[in-house]
This record gives structure tokens, C-alpha cells and sequence, in this order.
């Protein structure tokens, strides 16, 4: 029987498993690599991808 003091702990190993949480971080590990490598190797095209982007989010969510 598992009692409410017990409830996070288990919740808290559940997360850290390891088929769960591992290809979730090495994902995000990955792309984050890959841009970071990118925005080495092509600094000008990063920051003009990174500036278009940002301009057509900020032209489409302007309030009026």
C-alpha cells in the first residue's frame, strides 16, 4: 500500500527512469549540438535564419 509520503519519491524515480527520460535528453542534447555546430560553421547564415525568424514572429504576433 503506498501512502501520500511515499507518492513523490516513487513519482520522482519514475521520472529519472531509464528508458523514459534518457532519449528525451540525449534529443534535445543532439539538436542542440547540431545548431551550435551550424552557427560555428555558418556564423552569417545563423544569424540571418535567427533575424528572419524573429522578424515573421514578430510581424505575426503584433496586437493589431
Amino acid at each position: 500500500m503506498s501512502t501520500a509520503y511515499e507518492w513523490p519519491q516513487d513519482m520522482a524515480q519514475a521520472s529519472h527512469g531509464e528508458m523514459e527520460g534518457n532519449w528525451m535528453e540525449a534529443t534535445i542534447r543532439s539538436v542542440t549540438d547540431s545548431v551550435e555546430d551550424y552557427a560555428h560553421r555558418e556564423p552569417l547564415k545563423f544569424a540571418a535564419w535567427v533575424f528572419g525568424i524573429g522578424f515573421l514572429l514578430g510581424w505575426k504576433m503584433k496586437p493589431w
